[in-house]
């Protein structure tokens, strides 16, 4: 690797003999619930309360619904078809495609929501005086269910990129250009919403007809952590759904050496495309990566005395995330993953909808520590998981 950049720089560690207080019950009884305490009630018991009865649908807000949301600016998603030949003629209501969906009479195997190591991002690289060509698809429909729990198991009707959630990660340098596109495999518009990415919406944004494609050029100016989603209206929707990803930009001459893990906050709502609940209600599942307690069963592995770092996405769409590891501190932060935000010892991040963070700490002995949303109403949906130290 490069030399780390000098604006890059951890405050001294130190070393306390305070013993540290019990874990308050409270905590330990909804990790007992999540069934990551030994004793605790198991995580298929605790689910089957949480998930929502019945069987999967495929629903839609009405059309005056998205016809007004459209109206709002900022909202509507993307902006007027007119902007590029490839977007769509029209905003297609979520109603009027519903008529043309398959009829959800008919089992769809759900699938893991994305690759087992989605945790492990790429390595870093130095900047590259050539184009990055990152592609996407985007997809809908009944053919896209994924499992977003496992016990009991949880089928949920999915939008996403790359047939994935969350979609794939983007991992480039300070300075990079990417070559985007976008190609709707799909049966409704769908768009894309780059946070790294300082390009006017009206141009690049648009609203991308099924069967169509469209690409755009832009540049990495600032390092961090960002977010990436569709944009087409109803955007609630989309997001809930599953259309989001994260984006890495790393400083140009990187970070010092650690052991990585990328992590994904995001909510579920019923059983997919359920507008109405979206607005109204509460989340069903809160989770890391796409999965209610994904991370219980198969942890994060570390090793005591190494350095980890984290990078964090809050996908939402509506809940902060109060990031927290129970038995370690974190030594150094940076607010949306840019050294220019960094501080010092933290214990808990907020990260807003949208938002993203960088945070790193070290284990300080062989073990095992659960991660969690320190809003412990999300982390009983099954924004828990464990690292696994040794």
């Amino acid at each position: 690797m490069s030399q780390p950049n000098p604006r890059y720089e951890r405050p001294e560690a130190t070393e306390s003999s305070s013993i540290r207080p019990p874990i308050l019950v409270s905590r330990r009884a909804i990790l007992q619930q999540a069934g990551l305490v030994a004793g605790g009630v198991g995580a298929a018991a605790f689910l089957a309360g949480c998930a929502q009865a019945g069987t999967a649908n495929w629903t839609f807000p009405p059309a005056a619904a998205s016809a007004q949301m459209a109206a709002i600016p900022g909202l509507s998603g993307s902006p007027a078809a007119s902007q590029g030949p490839t977007a769509s003629t029209a905003s297609a209501s979520p109603s009027a495609l519903a008529s043309v969906m398959p009829s959800p009479s008919s089992p769809v195997a759900a699938r893991d929501p994305s690759p087992v190591d989605f945790a492990v991002p790429a390595p870093y690289r130095p900047a590259l005086s050539t184009p990055v060509e990152f592609n996407l698809t985007s997809n809908d429909g009944p053919s896209q269910t994924i499992l977003i729990a496992r016990s009991p198991e949880t089928p949920y009707r999915s939008m996403n990129f790359d047939r994935q959630v969350p979609a794939p990660t983007l991992r480039i340098t300070e300075g990079d250009t990417v070559h985007f596109t976008l190609t709707n495999q799909g049966m409704m518009p769908h768009s894309i919403d780059f946070h790294a990415a300082q390009i006017a919406w009206s141009r690049a944004y648009q609203e991308v007809a099924p069967g169509a494609s469209f690409s755009f050029t832009w540049t990495a100016k600032y390092s961090g952590v960002f977010m990436y989603h569709c944009g087409a209206a109803p955007v609630l929707m989309h997001m809930a759904d599953g259309m989001y990803g994260m984006v890495i930009v790393d400083p140009k001459g990187g970070r010092p050496k650690a052991r990585e893990y990328i992590i994904v906050q995001s909510e579920f709502y019923g059983s997919g495309g359920e507008y109405t609940k979206m607005l109204n209600d509460p989340p069903d599942f809160v989770v890391f990566n796409g999965q209610a307690f994904r991370y219980k069963t198969t942890p994060l592995a570390a090793k005591a005395g190494e350095l980890v770092r984290l990078f964090l996405v809050n996908a939402g769409p509506s809940s902060s995330s109060a990031f927290h590891v129970i038995g370690a501190l974190f030594s150094h932060v940076e607010a949306d993953g840019h050294p220019a935000n960094a501080e010092g010892m933290r214990q808990t991040i907020e990260v807003p909808p949208g938002g993203g963070a960088l945070v790193e700490l070290t284990f300080a002995e062989p073990g095992t520590y659960p991660f969690v949303t320190h809003k412990f109403s999300d982390a009983s949906k099954g924004a828990t998981g464990l690292f696994k130290v040794s």
